[in-house]
C-alpha cells in the first residue's frame, strides 16, 4: 500500500475545498492533526475550509492557532478580516487586513477590500 505525505493530504484538502467539499477537507485535515497535532498548515487549511463554509466562530479559532505559530502569515490574516467583516466588527477586519497588506503590499485585492472597509466604517460610498 501506498503511503501518501502530509504534503499530498494538504493537496487534496486544496482540491477538495475548491470543489465546496468543505467537510470532506475538514475530515482531511483533522486526521493529520491526531497524527501530527503541530502541524500548523493542517490548521491553516481547515481554518479556510471552515471559513469558506461559514463557520466563521470556528475559522477564527482556527486562524488564531496558525497566527500563534506564524504572526506573518497573509492568507490567515485576510481570513480573520473576513471573518470579523462578516460578524460587522470593521475596526478588527480593518485591522488584521492592514496586517495582510503589511505583509504583501502590492497586492491588489487586498488594497481593494480595505478601501471598501474604509468606505463602510467611515460612512464614504
Amino acid at each position: 500500500m501506498a503511503e501518501l505525505t502530509l504534503s499530498s493530504y494538504c493537496e487534496e484538502a486544496k482540491e477538495l475545498i475548491r470543489a465546496d467539499s468543505y467537510d470532506q477537507a475538514i475530515a482531511i485535515c483533522r486526521h493529520m492533526l491526531r497524527h501530527y497535532p503541530k502541524y500548523v498548515r493542517a490548521y491553516r487549511l481547515m481554518g479556510e475550509a471552515c471559513l469558506e463554509k461559514g463557520d466563521y466562530v470556528e475559522a477564527a479559532n482556527l486562524f488564531k492557532r496558525v497566527l500563534g505559530a506564524d504572526m506573518e502569515d497573509m492568507v490567515v490574516r485576510v481570513g480573520l478580516g473576513i471573518v470579523f467583516d462578516q460578524q460587522g466588527a470593521l475596526d478588527e477586519a480593518i485591522w488584521q487586513l492592514e496586517r495582510a497588506f503589511e505583509l504583501n503590499p502590492g497586492n491588489a485585492e487586498i488594497r481593494a477590500e480595505l478601501h471598501r472597509l474604509y468606505g463602510d466604517r467611515d460612512g464614504a460610498t
